[in-house]
């Protein structure tokens, strides 16, 4: 750890690799070199550390997060949301891989399945105000503007300089179409 912690990442690998040689718990070291790797960027090794970490112990979470973010910083948003939702097979209620998959789906501009994803993000963490702006925003892409008029409101009292509340709160809130100031066309 103290190799870790001054970002020897490289003599860090090497410890928890003549760990793993010296008879150490074999999951343990992989998702460590995992991690390892992953702090290092070497994205490749931390990929085959993690995966095998996730065939040893085929219903630990760990391994599924670390796929995830590394997938994430090798900007690959296909394998991301595969390890997220592998991941949410073992624990659908990983606050953490929700909200990833649901922006994932949400960028794809899958806004319905995005929808689903961030409503149970919301629901375990009822206060956290990114899970509910997600909600409110994958809501107004489907149009369903009262239901994300509620979002709104509530982010609006915990968060209004959070990113893009107001103008969610104001998309929402919009007089209906034909009146002054409605919202531009599609949107209701």
């Amino acid at each position: 750890l103290s190799a870790e912690a001054s970002n020897d990442y490289a003599g860090a690998l090497e410890r928890v690799l003549a760990f793993k040689s010296a008879g150490g718990d074999t999951y343990l070291a992989a998702v460590r070199a995992g991690w390892l790797s992953y702090l290092n960027q070497d994205y490749d090794k931390a990929v085959q550390f993690y995966s095998t970490a996730a065939r040893q112990e085929p219903r630990a979470i760990t391994p599924h997060l670390g796929l995830t973010y590394t997938f994430l910083a090798q900007q690959k948003p296909k394998e991301a949301l595969i390890a997220a939702r592998n991941g949410l097979n073992i624990d659908q209620y990983n606050f953490k891989l929700l909200l990833i998959a649901g922006e994932l789906l949400f960028n794809e501009g899958d806004f319905r399945k995005a929808e689903t994803y961030f409503d149970r993000a919301h629901h375990l963490q009822p206060e956290d105000p990114i899970a509910m702006s997600w909600l409110g925003w994958s809501q107004i892409n489907q149009r369903q503007v009262k239901l994300a008029a509620r979002v709104f409101e509530k982010l609006m009292q915990i968060n209004p300089d959070g990113y893009l509340v107001r103008e969610g709160y104001a998309i929402s809130h919009e007089p209906p179409p034909g009146g002054p100031g409605g919202p531009p066309p599609g949107f209701r």
